[in-house]
């Protein structure tokens, strides 16, 4: 710092705290010189006074300046507002062109109920309340398992899609799509329907979805799963499907396949497996009102209480391959849960030893097979297997027990360690048997009234077995059968000349190249239970001719002069009603003109006739065979031997 420095700072110094000292506002200010300016006071003259102003100064002052943030933010901010007010103006004015998928709407029109099988129309409708033109519009539906193409119901139907017409700015555009529609009964199926859209001057692809439920109320096939509801594990058992038709067409090349659970293996079945994994077989076809069953027999390991649950499916073969399910029909499951029981016991009639209703036959003995397993780790001693008897068809003097002592008092067979030795001690995992025999028995012939006959089985095996505190304990194990017997309906027919409803004519004996007329007379007997579907089939020989008369006239007896056959369609017969059997009857009149080479021979006037019916207490089908009827009428009180020989 030099002298001259130093010195201004101590006469600064000074002149700060001296009294005396100038203030320095008034030195500075005393460097600038006064001027007056005319300052104007109103705005009369704008441009002189921005001429008067120095624009180069001013200019120079702030060239140097950059623009600020804010002043940028605020600029941008009221251009985003004018782009803003220009799109809500023009979609104000011009909105009519935004197309919104709420103002597309589908209506489903069809039936609420259908029956399974039966083809059904869905007219679909789609509305568009846009004010602009839907183009390309596809519509598509998608079935459920089950839905088949009605013109051929071998053909699954899994979706449907097709162009519809483009719809107009307040239009409709429709399609009636048809399926036919398989099920369980009171099953609910849902269709999905959906429309897809495109509008003018956009690529975008826009949809609108619906789903339309329907119930199936009937369905043309059923299918039904019997089996125990409780096995042992390990233990074998069997599983019976049953396919049954309710259609009055045949249900053709069905298949029908299974899917078993965890745990399940398969030992044998009553038809032959398709597939490598033993659980398909080919049922093929199934004519009106029949069914099939197949038995499948295995075993299920697993825990105690442990559920397993069977699944199978039946439907038409697929097209590409016999062994697969083109159009599933129907399905079906059954539920089994694994048990350890202490002791288990089965009861086996006929060799069946499913635990379901087994269909017996009046005065044909049926074989009983009472099997037992000690499920228990420790032996069960002083066991008894007691067989209780009942039932309308129950004929206490049918009953043969082989070992075992019947008391025919209270209808009871009874085993012990007396005899039956091996019942005294049945070792851990030890099994045996015991059988014995029964025969319904044919009341309707003593005048009774024997509706729905039947008989039950209750059997129950008792023992004891020590505790693991050395206690003996009492343990009861038991099963029960049902035996159902189907009505014996039956076919007779016989030939008459002298009676009957019609007037016979020609010469008696017959003669060779003459015309001889004869009423034969058929007569269905129903004794204890309702049929349906009933019908008589037969044939005339070449040299017999029909007549053309039938009594009583409301019968739907029919001839085919082609194949000479006669089928009589007779419906339902109901049960026996205790004075006398429920009959039906049909009498027709046909004509006999023999041949020279036939003189001498008694000649038959209508080949065998055979009777064929369901019996709706049972399910069975039921069949009875008349033998052909022929000239000698053994029934015809104004017959006499030798009018039944053709002569010259």
């Amino acid at each position: 710092m030099g002298i001259e420095d130093k010195s201004r700072i101590e006469e600064l110094k000074k002149s700060l705290y001296s009294r005396n000292a100038v203030d320095i506002r008034t030195k500075r200010r005393a460097n600038f010189k006064h001027k007056d300016f005319d300052v104007k006071t109103g705005w009369d003259e704008p441009d002189k006074i921005l001429n008067e102003v120095d624009m180069t100064k001013l200019n120079d002052t702030y060239e140097d300046h950059s623009m600020s943030f804010f002043t940028k933010l605020l600029i941008a901010s009221a251009v985003f507002f004018i782009i803003a007010l220009g799109i809500g103006s023009y979609i104000v004015w011009n909105g009519s062109n935004i197309v919104s998928v709420n103002n597309v709407d589908i209506q489903v029109t069809g039936p609420i109920n259908v029956a399974g099988g039966e083809p059904v129309s869905l007219n679909v409708q789609v509305f568009n309340k846009n004010n602009i033109k839907l183009e390309v519009v596809d519509l598509s539906m998608t079935f459920p398992d089950g839905t088949a193409n009605p013109d051929n119901v071998t053909q699954e139907l899994k979706t449907y899609r097709e162009l519809m017409d483009d719809i107009e700015p307040g239009g409709m555009s429709q399609k009636t799509v048809r399926a036919a529609i398989f099920g369980e009964e009171n099953s609910k199926k849902t269709i999905r329907v959906k429309v897809e859209y495109r509008v003018k001057g956009s690529n975008a692809l826009n949809y609108k979805e619906k789903d339309y439920e329907v119930l199936v109320s009937s369905s043309p096939i059923s299918l039904t799963v019997d089996s125990y509801k409780e096995v042992t594990s390990g233990q074998e058992f069997s599983v019976a499907v049953t396919i049954k038709s309710n259609s009055n067409d045949v249900l053709k090349n069905l298949v029908l396949k299974g899917s078993y659970p965890f745990g399940f293996t398969y030992l044998s079945s009553s038809l032959k497996p398709i597939g490598a994994d033993n659980s398909s077989w080919k049922i093929g076809d199934i004519p009106p009102k029949s069914k099939r069953t197949v038995t499948i027999k295995g075993k299920l390991d697993g825990q105690n209480e442990e559920s397993r649950i069977f699944r199978f499916v039946a439907g038409a073969a697929s097209a590409k391959s016999d062994k697969d399910i083109g159009t599933q029909y129907i399905a079906s499951t059954q539920e089994l849960k694994i048990k350890k029981p202490f002791i288990s016991v089965n009861v086996a009639l006929g060799g069946n030893e499913l635990s379901q209703e087994y269909v017996g036959r009046f005065n044909d003995p049926i074989q009983a097979e009472v099997t037992w397993f000690n499920n228990l780790e420790v032996p069960i001693s002083d066991a008894e297997i007691h067989v209780k008897l009942s039932g309308s068809a129950f004929d206490k003097a049918a009953v043969s027990p082989q070992q075992g002592f019947y008391k025919s008092e209270n209808n009871e067979i009874i085993w012990n360690k007396v005899t039956t030795r091996e019942l005294g001690s049945i070792a851990a995992g030890e099994s045996g048997k015991v059988t014995f025999t029964l025969t319904p028995k044919d009341l309707s012939s003593g005048g009774r009234s024997v509706v729905n006959p039947g008989m039950n089985i209750d059997v129950s095996v008792s023992g004891s077995r020590l505790s693991e505190s050395n206690v003996p304990q009492s343990i009861v194990s038991s099963a029960t059968r049902h035996i159902k017997v189907p009505s014996e309906a039956t076919l007779s027919g016989v030939a008459v000349r002298s009676f009957g409803p019609f007037e016979n004519t020609g010469p008696m004996p017959p003669q060779a190249e003459k015309p001889t007329t004869y009423t034969v007379i058929w007569t269905i007997y129903n004794a204890s239970g309702n049929i349906s579907n009933a019908q008589v089939a037969a044939s005339l020989p070449p040299y017999v001719k029909w007549a053309g008369r039938t009594s009583p006239e409301g019968e739907d007896i029919r001839y085919n002069a082609v194949n000479g056959q006669i089928i009589w369609n007779i419906g339902s017969v109901g049960a026996y009603t205790g004075s006398g059997a429920t009959k039906k009857e049909v009498s027709f009149q046909v004509v006999l003109q023999p041949s020279i080479a036939q003189v001498g021979q008694a000649l038959t006037l209508v080949n065998d006739a055979t009777m064929a019916a369901t019996d709706d207490f049972t399910g069975i089908e039921l069949k009875s065979v008349q033998p052909a009827v022929n000239t000698n009428l053994g029934t015809d009180p104004a017959f006499k031997d030798g009018d039944g020989a053709v002569t010259k």
